[in-house]
């Protein structure tokens, strides 16, 4: 994997201004997901039951890794206030617990079902290139790699953008598809959930992300992670 130059003058930015940085990142094209064309197909009812049941078995595959990473980055945290912050990402993850909803993959699957899909042969959809991309992406950085810091770009990468991509396609499958909130709660849910992991990952930025070399790291992750989402939402080009 290739690595961006080190940029000797991050470490002279404030934590406020690193992260407005890394906003500015994510706003270009490829990364930023609210600009995404499948939110403005969804919307425009242009995509089959069939391409949003595609999709959603990706995505539902994707988050059921989401789980198991998570677990790995908790177990080789050094900082005890910083797990804390991961147990809870995970426990709603995993449970629904502060949504008081369900796991988020169990979710995902909801909205796939809405659309037609089996619920029975979700975990067994073959992966698309993109979807393959992402997950082999999230293995090397939280299983293979012992910086514990990495993780945390890729989480700042997706959950810093997602309430504003997730609130519009949430929107859009109940208005254009008939979905009910139940079936879109996967959607809705992260509008909420994800502001307060982003905020927790810059809480831990101000503290434990400091240097040229780090600060760096955390940049180029959040890019790449948000650019194989992105990748990843355009999977449903492959489904018809």
């Amino acid at each position: 994997m290739a690595h961006a130059a080190v940029d000797e003058r991050l470490s002279s930015l404030s934590t406020a201004e690193f992260v407005k940085v890394l906003e500015d990142d994510l706003h270009e094209p490829g990364r930023w997901l609210a600009d995404h064309p499948l939110i403005d197909k969804l919307e425009r009812g242009d995509l089959t039951r069939s391409q949003i049941a595609g999709l959603m078995g990706q995505v539902y595959r994707q988050t059921v890794e989401v789980v198991r990473w998570l677990g790995m980055l908790y177990a080789k945290c050094p900082d005890m206030g910083v797990r804390r912050d991961i147990f809870n990402n995970l426990l709603e993850e995993e449970l629904g617990a502060f949504s008081n909803t369900d796991a988020h993959f169990h979710l995902a699957a909801r909205t796939a079902v809405a659309a037609g899909a089996k619920r029975d042969e979700l975990d067994a959809v073959p992966l698309t290139p993109q979807t393959q991309r992402m997950i082999e992406f999230g293995e090397q950085v939280f299983y293979h790699d012992d910086n514990w810091l990495k993780p945390l770009g890729l989480g700042f990468g997706f959950e810093y953008q997602s309430p504003a991509a997730y609130g519009p396609i949430a929107e859009a499958l109940k208005k254009s598809y008939s979905m009910t909130s139940d079936e879109v709660a996967f959607f809705e849910v992260h509008v909420t959930a994800d502001e307060d992991h982003a905020d927790a990952i810059v809480r831990t930025y101000d503290k434990f992300v400091r240097s040229d070399e780090e600060r760096a790291l955390v940049r180029e992750h959040s890019n790449l992670y948000a650019e194989r989402y992105y990748d990843m939402l355009s999977s449903y080009q492959e489904f018809d």
